[in-house]
């Protein structure tokens, strides 16, 4: 039996919620839409419960690929649109895309069978970083000519890495669930969530997700993409596009399989073959 559990607590990946990948599985089962509904609505002073997940358009039949695409969720009831951005790598050229994106929603609004309908953009970015001076803040644009707040779309920022630390106490709910998002390991996830039915709840999905590869794929390319571009940027390339030297590739390549990504996802992602990369 001691056996057995060793195997699989050696086998199971650490799944972090400041993730695209975990954030659209969870948005799509019914059972976790308290919880993020406990973390979204203080936030944009509005209830999420009717909002969806829109993919059904999006979705390519890549699973790797569809976990990837943004998170938008969109409403029935309300002429608005909602976008989520995980940032675990923030930077200068992530807050400048952020805003890029909001724009080019709201030029393009989304389309209702052959008619367009004008909606309301607002942006939400959980960013793994902490800020000095503030938790959660947001931003609004103003009009040159008429000095006039733009009303069409709102800006938050949340900061992860100010509620890290924070355990639940009975009456810190939305806290305690942001402090979630910044564990780095299921025995830390516990410690945070307590004996809170919901947070609890999350943490045992992360913890079977651990362990099922198909989803673990999805999450390890993600994870892939955002550090290869994470690292150019650092390294000075434009959008993480190297000019592709032998050797920048082998230095990514032997910090990803540092990380614990799988070889043949490494391979993939950097074009180094399985063979190249057993020699590293």
């Amino acid at each position: 039996m001691k056996e057995e559990e060793t195997k699989e607590k050696s086998e199971k990946r650490f799944i972090s919620l400041l993730s695209d990948t975990t954030f659209k599985h969870f948005f799509k089962i019914e059972d976790y839409k308290e919880f993020f509904n406990t973390i979204i609505k203080p936030i944009i002073n509005m209830d999420i419960k009717d909002f969806k997940l829109y993919d059904a358009e999006l979705n390519s039949g890549n699973e790797k690929r569809d976990y990837r695409l943004d998170i938008l969720l969109v409403s029935d009831l309300v002429d608005i649109v909602i976008s989520i951005e995980m940032n675990q790598f923030p930077s200068e050229e992530t807050k400048y895309k952020d805003r890029l994106y909001v724009y080019g929603l709201l030029a393009k609004s989304l389309n209702s069978g052959e008619d367009i309908k004008k909606k309301k953009v607002i942006q939400i970015n959980f960013n793994k970083e902490k800020h000095p001076y503030v938790s959660k803040g947001s931003f609004y644009l103003m009009d040159k000519v008429t000095n006039r707040e733009i009303k069409d779309f709102e800006i938050y920022e949340v900061y992860l890495e100010n509620y890290k630390g924070i355990r639940y106490n009975g009456d810190n709910k939305e806290e305690a669930y942001l402090s979630l998002f910044t564990a780095t390991s299921y025995e830390e996830l516990r410690e945070i969530a307590g004996d809170d039915k919901e947070a609890l709840k999350i943490v045992d999905e992360l913890e079977r997700l651990g362990l099922d590869d198909n989803f673990g794929l999805a999450y390890d390319n993600e994870m892939m993409q955002k550090k290869m571009i994470n690292t150019a940027r650092n390294w000075g390339y434009d959008d993480g596009k190297a000019d592709g030297k032998e050797e920048e590739k082998i230095a990514i390549a032997k910090n990803f399989l540092k990380d614990g990504i799988p070889i043949e996802v490494v391979s993939k992602n950097t074009g180094l073959s399985v063979e190249e990369l057993e020699k590293l």
